[in-house]
């Protein structure tokens, strides 16, 4: 297939290839990083800073075909999180994973680069992205509605986060906060201070502000922002259910935690005829 990026957005530092036969991506690279962005899905797969491990997951066994949503990254769950709300026959968390986005427009700086993407359109609603890669990973994700009634729309950046070993991990900043046990079903209140993981977890986190995952393994910080949105998902398949995913590594539960900006729940909005929405998050990694 012919590229479709077209050159002239190819700024010194990003190169058009091909992840898979018709998967488009970008390849950035830059003193200070290395990344690459999948088209198909709107979907960064790595950030790895110069001489460090990676920020994002990606699953070897990852299918790179079309209509399969890719293991790893940062996904776009859009314009629903989880199941669709009435239509069981509709795709998990929406159609944005396995729709070609479109880039608008790159440009560079020392810092790194910025990018701006268009998504696909559900009904009356489109969905745009914006990437400012480096020194970490600034990504937004904005919900439009077109049409001339209100529509609901819940989302998350399912960011999949590298860790070098998710038993000796912890997740700072979300004691004492209200949650939802998907697997459960139960709510319930987070313990004061840190959290560690010895389970599969899959849990809506009533989170407004920022987050720190601590990976003593690699001697570093995650700084985890967002906006936009209050709400926080927490998920680890644990061993047995990454058992049950074919494009994950039987041992491959254990290098990474997703803790994802989200309007998920009771968090869902509501737009307005003309009205918008941004959800965003931002990843930096710190030395400990």
């Amino acid at each position: 297939m012919s590229h479709p990026v077209h050159p002239d957005l190819l700024v010194p530092g990003v190169r058009a290839i091909e992840l898979a036969p018709g998967l488009p991506g970008l390849a950035f690279s830059h003193p200070a990083f290395s990344a690459t962005l999948s088209l198909y899905g709107g979907q960064l797969l790595d950030f790895t800073p110069t001489g460090g491990q990676p920020l994002l997951y990606l699953s070897p066994a990852s299918r790179l075909e079309d209509g399969k949503a890719i293991r790893g990254g940062i996904p776009l769950c859009w314009p629903w999180f989880g199941p669709h709300p009435q239509d069981a026959g509709q795709p998990q968390h929406g159609v944005a994973r396995t729709a070609l986005w479109t880039v608008s427009a790159v440009a560079r700086s020392d810092d790194g680069f910025h990018v701006k993407l268009a998504g696909p359109r559900h009904g009356a609603m489109d969905a745009s992205l914006t990437l400012q890669l480096g020194p970490g990973v600034d990504i937004a994700l904005t919900s439009r509605n077109l049409g001339q009634d209100n529509i609901t729309v819940s989302a998350a950046l399912h960011s999949y986060l590298a860790v070098s070993d998710i038993r000796s991990i912890q997740l700072h900043g979300l004691g004492g906060a209200r949650y939802h046990d998907k697997l459960s079903g139960d709510s319930a209140t987070l313990p004061a201070g840190d959290w560690r993981f010895a389970a599969a977890t899959d849990a809506v986190v009533q989170h407004a502000g920022p987050c720190t995952l601590a990976d003593p393994g690699w001697q570093r910080h995650i700084a985890i922002g967002s906006s936009g949105s209050a709400s926080t998902v927490v998920w680890t398949p644990w061993q047995q259910g990454a058992a049950n995913m074919a494009d994950l590594p039987d041992d491959g539960w254990q290098h990474f935690l997703c803790v994802e900006a989200a309007n998920a729940g009771s968090d869902a909005r509501v737009l307005a005829p003309g009205a918008s929405h941004t959800l965003r998050q931002q990843l930096l990694l710190q030395a400990l």
